[in-house]
């Protein structure tokens, strides 16, 4: 059975990284030399690539008085701008991915506010989820937060997590675009 590929969106790079493998010596004894290890063979390339695009999200008027959202590729934001997230995610495998096994799921940053309704939204194809404790429960509607009598449901400014589940199969080469605006505080 494939397991599914979880992929946090806040590093988005694979920061895949070989492990050091270390031996603990007690200060007592001796140090042993030993062969060398034996180099890890390498980790099996992923299967799913994403790339990140930021903007920030601007509101101007036109000449016949109707307004328009313009994108600016962001390097910086200042408080109060809308800043959109998409992420481009990608099967680069060889492999048709099976339903269920693609999962994005990205963080709303300290110092922003998720704004409400602005991430892609849950269809045939695509589950959307929110979570309001750091990726603890997530949910597609009411996201709740407390415990006992203190529970409620929050406000979807309050959602610091958005988690998306592809529910087709994703074939090779093929590519979705999942987005979100945050505001910066």
């Amino acid at each position: 059975m494939k397991k599914p590929w979880f992929i946090v969106a806040a590093l988005l790079l694979s920061l895949a990284a070989p492990l050091a493998l270390a031996q603990a010596v007690e200060p007592d004894e001796p140090e042993q030399v030993t062969e060398p290890a034996q180099p890890a063979e390498p980790a099996p390339p992923q299967p799913v690539r994403t790339v990140l695009e930021t903007y920030v999200v601007n509101q101007v008027t036109r000449d016949d008085g109707t307004r328009e959202e313009r994108f600016t590729a962001a390097t910086q934001a200042r408080p109060g701008q809308i800043v959109e997230y998409r992420i481009i995610v990608s099967n680069v495998s060889e492999e048709t991915l099976p339903p269920g096994i693609v999962v994005i799921t990205v963080p709303v940053l300290e110092g922003t506010q998720f704004v409400p309704n602005s991430a892609t939204p849950s269809s045939e194809t695509l589950l959307t989820e929110f979570s309001a404790d750091r990726g603890q429960t997530f949910a597609e509607v009411n996201v709740f937060i407390g415990l006992g009598d203190q529970r409620t449901i929050a406000d979807p400014t309050a959602y610091d997590t958005v988690r998306w589940t592809v529910l087709e199969d994703m074939e090779p080469g093929a590519e979705i675009t999942l987005v979100y605006r945050v505001t910066i505080r």
